[in-house]
């Protein structure tokens, strides 16, 4: 079973700012302690985006645990707009429209490109037994559409389902469920 974790709250989400390495909010470090109290899994590997915010939550859930850091699962660079505010702009309607195409008005990482490693990169440690990766929002949804053979133009209609704390678990025969507040849906 592989569990790709979305961090909780950071100071780029509170202060909505596209990228960067910021750590958590003192709201997604009680949202930490509360998601581990209602965590029903014990991964054999944990591995966590090097962004601060995604060590800082990889930490909180499972304290006693080694954890293999690993840029594959670092939030997608978003080139010129990283670092910035997210504003109703020309970047903010083609990540929401047209996600395919992103990188080539940010000139930041293709979206495509880095969810195939990541997908391959999952692959490389199943062996390993369950995996728990604490990483970021479109890495995540872009996982799900690679997966369900989807456009990662419909990327958008997985937004609402991914708040910071969820959990999207992918089970061996491809079921994927995703869990937020202990609430679970199949998509």
């Amino acid at each position: 079973m592989i569990h790709l974790i979305r961090h909780t709250q950071s100071e780029a989400n509170l202060k909505r700012i596209w990228g960067g390495d910021y750590p958590l909010t003192e709201k997604g470090i009680k949202d930490a302690h509360e998601l581990k109290a209602q965590l029903t899994f014990h991964p054999d590997i944990l591995v966590a985006s090097p962004l601060v915010r995604a060590q800082q939550t990889a930490l909180i859930l499972f304290p006693q645990m080694p954890m293999v850091t690993d840029g594959v699962f670092r939030e997608i660079h978003f080139g010129d707009y990283e670092n910035t505010p997210m504003k109703d702009d020309e970047f903010s309607r083609i990540y929401k429209t047209k996600t395919s195409e992103l990188h080539k008005i940010s000139h930041g990482d293709s979206v495509k490109e880095r969810a195939d490693k990541a997908i391959s990169r999952l692959q490389d440690y199943l062996p390993q037994g369950e995996v728990a990766v604490v990483c970021h929002d479109t890495l995540i949804r872009a996982v799900i559409c690679r997966l369900k053979g989807e456009s990662l133009d419909n990327m958008p209609k997985y937004k609402p389902l991914l708040p910071n704390g969820s959990i999207l678990s992918i089970s061996p025969t491809m079921t994927m469920e995703i869990t937020y507040k202990a609430q679970k849906i199949v998509i």
